[in-house]
């Protein structure tokens, strides 16, 4: 089964460890036939001078990452043209970022729960009139 956007379950919450409240209708992006997920969003406050960075805690299968990537471009066009989502820059990785073809895993599978992710990560699916592109 392939990335979905889905509440995230009281047993999931006990299961790995989550910060949530339970009953508090969470979502993430999951792909639980490869026990991977991602949950996040904006993070710094530009009023104290803190740039607004997005902030994931990516999980594949056994391992967990916290990603900091610069918010994405956001072009709202004409009706005839879908809303575009384009992630550009994947700034930090911790722990360090693996190297080699567990490195190229995390960048693969992050790009694809991106798409995904979309926009805001509510709802069951991508949205309808949404194209996302993840360039790093």
């Amino acid at each position: 089964m392939p990335f979905v956007n889905e509440v995230v379950s009281n047993e999931d919450i006990d299961r790995y460890g989550l910060p949530f409240e339970k009953g508090s209708g969470r979502y993430w992006t999951r792909d639980a036939e490869r026990d991977f997920y991602l949950w996040g969003g904006n993070v710094g406050n530009p009023a104290f001078g803190e740039p607004i960075r997005v902030c994931f805690r990516i999980f594949l299968a056994g391992d967990l990452f916290t990603v900091f990537l610069e918010p994405p471009e956001v072009i709202r066009s004409s009706a005839e043209k879908p809303l575009l989502v384009s992630w550009q820059k994947l700034l930090l990785v911790s722990p360090t970022c693996p190297s080699g073809p567990r490195r190229e895993e995390l960048k693969r599978v992050l790009k694809e729960a991106l798409v995904v992710y979309g926009e805001g990560g509510r709802g069951g699916k991508v949205a309808q009139g949404i194209v996302v592109k993840s360039m790093f």
